[in-house]
């Protein structure tokens, strides 16, 4: 972002930040009213200004005007990574919109294909608020305007350097753990943000150094972690480890709450759970298909994501209303097949290895 591109969006999530804020305590029938209305927009706007929406639609004999609830979704096609990548940009983008107005990211690749996204500069807005919402949450309610962040990845986030709204101070991964705890240690974060891997080096590197930083929280993400190990890090730590689930393509799905429970981000994605044979909705362990609700630029409307989930209605002790994801898994071509046709998920897997280890 410019730094006017910045200091516009940051006034305006300041300005409808109260407004998020309520989202997370709005009720489910509130908010699925809100994502109906929202949805039928995304739909429309797609099919008019997308070729390969419109061409997928029709085909499946099927336009915006057909979709009346929530469920009518399902009669909508799915699209996947290689429908977008072999479609950017001139399929997928929305024709009104310039690359040069637009921010683009890349996907991390896990699933063995890159991905181009683009997003409107002019609407990071919503991504600022929905990373507000869940550093809130890895905080325990500390996080503010000017606290200090250490963000490390494979790319720098998008905010102009020296910044006194959003510090965030970037660390490439491919940076050895000692040389990143001595940026840590000259930083002093209040906010870390990194992948379970880097934690686990960091921490076997000097776990009293990363201490010593005194973070007030750390949101680990894109990687498979268990509640153990962040029990675990939280204990070395002294501060809250709590998990993201995010993607380059769907941003912001869920986040974990104080009491630790995956709250979906429901005014950011809408979220379905399609079982893996039939492809039909299902209330069980299925795959995990988004629709942003937010990028109209490069929309992405039931888009496989490729993970393995289930969705649940119960209710979270935090007293947030809304669906949380459970028994997130890991990808769907990830794990293994037991020879009695049971199935060892990723996240199966890495918890009884950490366990052994520990043990």
């Amino acid at each position: 972002l410019s730094r006017r591109e910045f200091t516009v969006n940051v006034a305006a999530s300041a300005v409808l930040m109260p407004v998020y804020r309520r989202r997370e305590w709005r009720s489910r029938e509130d908010t699925r009213a809100w994502q109906l209305k929202r949805m039928k927009h995304v739909v429309d706007h797609a099919y008019t200004q997308v070729p390969l929406y419109r061409e997928a639609y029709r085909a499946a004999g099927i336009e915006p005007a057909d979709i009346h609830s929530l469920d009518d979704l399902a009669r909508l096609p799915t699209v996947g990574k290689s429908d977008m990548s072999e479609g950017y940009p001139d399929r997928v983008l929305a024709t009104e919109v310039s690359l040069a107005d637009c921010l683009e990211s890349t996907s991390s690749g896990s699933t063995g294909r890159m991905l181009t996204i683009a997003h409107r500069a002019s609407r990071a807005w919503a991504y600022v608020l929905a990373t507000q919402r869940l550093l809130r949450w890895c905080t325990g309610g500390f996080f503010l305007y000017w606290s200090p962040q250490a963000y490390i990845y494979t790319s720098p986030f998008p905010v102009p350097h020296g910044t006194r709204i959003y510090p965030v101070h970037f660390i490439p991964t491919v940076s050895d753990p000692d040389p990143m705890l001595a940026e840590l240690r000259a930083f002093r974060p209040h906010i870390l943000t990194c992948y379970p891997s880097v934690l686990r080096d960091l921490l076997a590197a000097d776990a009293d150094g990363l201490r010593a930083v005194g973070l007030k929280g750390i949101s680990v993400s894109s990687e498979v972690s268990t509640q153990d190990e962040r029990d675990g890090w939280s204990q070395a730590l002294g501060c809250p480890v709590r998990d993201e689930y995010s993607s380059e393509e769907l941003t912001r799905m869920a986040a974990q709450c104080p009491q630790g429970r995956y709250h979906l981000m429901e005014d950011i994605t809408y979220l379905e759970i399609l079982d893996t044979d039939t492809g039909r909705p299902t209330t069980g362990i299925g795959e995990v298909v988004g629709t942003e609700l937010h990028n109209e630029a490069m929309p992405f409307i039931r888009y496989r994501q490729g993970d393995l989930a289930r969705i649940s209605l119960e209710t979270c002790p935090c007293g947030r209303p809304g669906r949380l994801l459970v028994d997130l898994t890991g990808r769907a071509n990830d794990g293994f097949w037991a020879r009695d046709g049971g199935w060892l998920s990723p996240g199966l897997l890495l918890d009884a290895c950490y366990r052994t280890l520990m043990h």
